[in-house]
């Protein structure tokens, strides 16, 4: 048979040879992209005012505190449209004059949870009852909120516990 045609050759390299090989690679690599750094800066373009902008550091937007007031809390001013005040009806008995020194008030609500007490406070201002408001105490069970009315005599008081019992099954009066 004849000699077989070699189509192929085999490349032997020393590990010397081949790491300057790969140095040589990386090199060209990098040339290759400082000029295409240079190139990009020799010629303005219509995007050098948005690289400008884009390049100042601007400072951040500042943040808005948001604190909570005790003036939150407390219930808005009564609006009182014609004929909407409830009737408050006179006492039948002429207070005694111990009475009259002293404020009497109707708690209408007792309750852990605070939006129920100042809702109910809202609803009762908004009737008429300018004199209610939610009180905070603390007792064992943790804090608790009271719905009272504030009135000036225990006959007053007990005079509008017909009208209060619309807004809630009990209603105490204390002083």
């Amino acid at each position: 048979m004849e000699a077989e045609d070699q189509s192929h050759y085999e490349i032997s390299l020393t590990a010397g040879q081949a790491f300057v090989a790969f140095v040589l690679l990386l090199l060209s690599l990098a040339a290759s992209f400082a000029f295409g750094l240079m190139i990009a800066r020799a010629k303005p373009g219509p995007n050098t005012e948005a690289a400008a902008l884009i390049q100042k550091k601007q400072p951040p937007p500042a943040k808005a505190e948001i604190s909570v007031k005790e003036d939150d809390f407390k219930a808005p001013p009564a609006t009182i449209e014609n004929g909407a005040a409830p009737a408050i009806l006179p006492a039948t008995t002429a207070p005694k004059p111990a009475e009259s020194a002293q404020p009497t008030f109707a708690q209408l609500l007792s309750t852990a949870d605070q939006k129920s007490a100042e809702a109910l406070a809202a609803k009762l201002i908004e009737r008429g009852f300018t004199a209610a408001y939610v009180e905070r105490t603390t007792s064992e069970k943790g804090p608790t909120f009271r719905v009272r009315i504030k009135f000036p005599t225990e006959g007053e008081a007990h005079a509008a516990e017909t009208k209060l019992k619309e807004f809630s099954k009990e209603v105490w009066i204390t002083r």
